[in-house]
């Protein structure tokens, strides 16, 4: 729940579709028309701070979150890595032994090469197996690139520490790992 994904209110945003064009001696040859990306898969890291921090008392806490999500892949050859800026959101009623980490159901991912992915209708499924808690966000992508394809958003955490809980200063921040996958 980073903000390389910035979740903010729905933005429009303008698709772009790349013409390469090239001249050879004097004579105009076109080169092949570069085609509108279908997949990507990035992975990082994320840090996760709670303000204050959690305890075993429910209470309204900020979740300001940190992602680094230097790596994708992609059928679009322009698109390398995510940039990503700090973000926060609030989370009510959230203790040790429940935080959503939902921040809404809309998510802007900006990519690389200037462009950027609107994920709207959102909707997230938390899991725990074997001590690892896994948040994942589904969606539609309904402006910039990739319109109109899935928008899968996956955070990967150890559970909380139940120790940490106890102290005065609660649960402070977790880190994990961050998977963004759009297939169309």
């Amino acid at each position: 729940m980073r903000m390389p994904f910035a979740r903010q209110p729905l933005r429009q945003a303008t698709r772009w579709l790349a013409v390469a064009a090239l001249t050879v001696a004097g004579a105009g040859v076109a080169a092949p028309s570069a085609h509108a990306a279908d997949s990507t898969t990035c992975t990082g890291t994320t840090q996760v701070d709670y303000s204050p921090g959690l305890t075993l008392t429910p209470q309204n806490v900020t979740v300001s979150e940190t992602d680094s999500v230097p790596t994708c892949v992609s059928t679009d050859p322009g698109i390398t890595g995510v940039i990503t800026s700090p973000y926060s959101f609030p989370v009510p009623n959230a203790s040790c032994n429940n935080v959503q980490l939902a921040p809404g159901n809309v998510l802007v991912i900006h990519w690389n090469n200037g462009r950027s992915s609107t994920i709207s209708g959102l909707t997230y499924v938390t899991t725990t197996t074997a001590g690892i808690t896994q948040t994942t966000g589904t969606g539609t992508v309904t402006a910039g690139e990739f319109t109109g394809a899935t928008g899968v958003l996956t955070w990967i955490q150890a559970l909380v520490n139940p120790l940490l809980c106890l102290t005065p200063g609660g649960l402070t921040s977790q880190n994990g790992t961050i998977l963004a996958q759009i297939t169309g």
